[in-house]
């Protein structure tokens, strides 16, 4: 199952603008790593689809004037790894910019079924809290629930010194 960003952008009377929501894929943009010049030139990213060319252009003029073709090949498949890696969070910054904002992740198996699971309210979404939130008297505070000691003295894979 994959994570999907809801990034919305709210509307001037506060609810919820079910009009300019956008979901994007938390992960490897594949698209991104065959063609990245056109991928991030789709996505309106223009600066980094503008550094994307140049350090294309660069790299294959020094590759060609010092004679090595085929480490500027290399290294311009690790630049199109980097865009692959790096598109969707880029895509999200860029939408933020524009005054989206996020407003939860939501698991799901596609791009479809997130929508169904955003739209329809159903629980298998995570809201994201506001970044400054205000405390109020109805707000509980962040008292620590007492949770058992695991068994064993163990934490994850690493135990406890003096115990092996």
């Amino acid at each position: 199952m994959a994570s999907y960003l809801v990034l919305t952008q709210r509307p001037d009377n506060g609810g919820r603008n079910e009009d300019k929501t956008v979901f994007i894929r938390d992960g490897f943009a594949f698209l991104a790593l065959l063609l990245p010049f056109v991928w991030l030139l789709f996505h309106k990213l223009w600066f980094e689809a503008a550094m994307v060319l140049a350090a294309g252009v660069a790299i294959s003029a020094v590759g060609s004037y010092t004679g090595h073709d085929g480490a500027a090949g290399l290294i311009g498949l690790l630049v199109s790894l980097l865009v692959g890696l790096e598109a969707n969070h880029w895509h999200a910054a860029a939408l933020e910019r524009r005054g989206f904002e996020l407003a939860g992740v939501v698991d799901a198996h596609n791009a479809s079924d997130a929508e169904t699971i955003w739209f329809l309210g159903t629980e298998r979404f995570r809201p994201v809290p506001a970044k400054n939130p205000v405390p109020t008297s109805e707000t509980p505070g962040f008292a620590a629930t007492p949770r058992p000691a695991p068994l064993g003295g163990m934490v994850g894979l690493v135990s406890h010194r003096g115990e092996n």
